[in-house]
C-alpha cells in the first residue's frame, strides 16, 4: 500500500518543500515491505497517509543558558535543538493511530540522527511489531482512538 506523507508544520534547517520529501526517504529506508511513502501533492488529503506534526521543545538547563557554541553531533558548531515527533496514520480517510517520539535537531536534512529519529517513529507506528499491527491483534485495545 502507497501512504502519502505530510507535515503539518516546518522544522529548523529544513525548506518546507523538501521536508515531505525528507520523511518519505526515510520513512522507506526503515524497511517496511508492505509500504510504499510518497510526499503529499498538493491540492488535497489523501485517503491513506501518515501525517507528521513536529512541536519544539524548550530548552532544558533551567533559567541559566549558556550560549557559548559546542560542538554539534555531526561535526559541525552549534546546538542540537529537541523537539517532539508525532506520526498519525490514517487508512482509507479514518485516523487509526498515533506514536509520539522525542528528538534532537543538530543540523536540519543532514542530521544523521535525526533521520534515524524519523526511521525509527516509522518503524514503532508500521513495523511488523509497531502500533498498527498491535491494534489489529487486539494488544491496543480501545487506545486506538486516542
Amino acid at each position: 500500500m502507497t501512504l502519502e506523507v505530510e507535515a503539518s508544520n516546518g522544522l529548523p534547517g529544513f525548506h518546507p518543500s523538501e521536508l515531505q520529501r525528507y520523511l518519505a526517504l526515510h520513512m522507506a529506508e526503515a524497511g517496511l515491505g508492505e509500504w510504499r511513502f510518497e510526499p503529499a501533492t498538493a491540492g488535497g488529503t489523501a485517503a491513506n497517509r501518515v501525517e507528521w506534526t513536529f512541536k519544539l521543545n524548550p530548552y532544558a538547563g533551567g533559567a541559566v543558558r549558556n550560549f557559548a557554541r559546542t560542538p554539534a553531533h555531526d561535526g559541525g558548531v552549534g546546538a542540537g535543538r529537541p523537539v517532539t515527533i508525532e506520526a498519525r496514520l490514517y487508512l482509507n480517510g479514518e485516523y487509526q493511530i498515533l506514536v509520539e517520539r522525542q528528538a534532537v535537531i543538530w543540523s536540519g536534512a543532514n542530521d544523521s540522527e535525526f533521520a534515524a529519529a524519523v526511521a525509527s517513529t516509522a518503524q514503532a507506528l508500521l513495523g511488523p511489531s509497531g502500533a498498527y499491527h498491535a491494534i489489529d491483534s487486539g494488544r491496543y485495545g480501545a487506545s486506538r482512538n486516542r
